[in-house]
């Protein structure tokens, strides 16, 4: 992957917070932007989608998990659409194409949101993914960890003050 430029931590107590935080990420975020969410379970990555799902002005009742179905779509009137997919029980790359991934990639009106980006590591080596890391420090606060190349340094920064 790309070079890193921006490298922010923050530390939220509770969904609440961490919908938040990430709703102010996906205020900045437009189509073409992916970003690769990893941590534990449990660790609240649906939870950050939801919140970048209200950032993007789409309802966050709408998110869940989208483990069982893979991929899941949600649309705004007036914004990009969300592809939110989770990447748990591909097993490399060649599943990706069941979602229509390359059709995905050229469609310059959606952002993609990808639990478990290391299981499907070689389809974003060249698309410079937001990173994001969500580490439990407790039952409830999360360490959550954004990493961001040149591209998106400039269009990201400040959005968590």
């Amino acid at each position: 992957m790309a070079a890193r430029i921006m490298n922010l931590n923050a530390t939220t107590s509770g969904e609440a917070e961490t919908e938040q935080f990430a709703a102010a990420l996906g205020r900045r975020l437009r189509g073409g932007d992916v970003l690769a969410l990893s941590g534990p379970l449990g660790a609240g990555k649906t939870c950050f989608v939801r919140g970048l799902a209200q950032g993007l002005g789409i309802d966050p009742r709408q998110v869940s998990s989208p483990t069982f179905r893979i991929s899941q779509e949600y649309t705004c009137e007036n914004g990009p659409t969300l592809m939110h997919i989770d990447a748990y029980r591909l097993h490399g790359t060649d599943e990706l194409e069941g979602i229509g991934w390359d059709e995905l990639l050229e469609a310059n009106d959606v952002v993609i949101a990808i639990e478990w980006p290391s299981r499907v590591e070689a389809a974003l080596a060249n698309l410079n993914p937001i990173e994001i890391r969500l580490k439990p420090v407790s039952v409830t606060q999360r360490l959550i960890e954004v990493h961001s190349s040149v591209q998106q340094a400039s269009r990201l920064e400040g959005f968590h003050e």
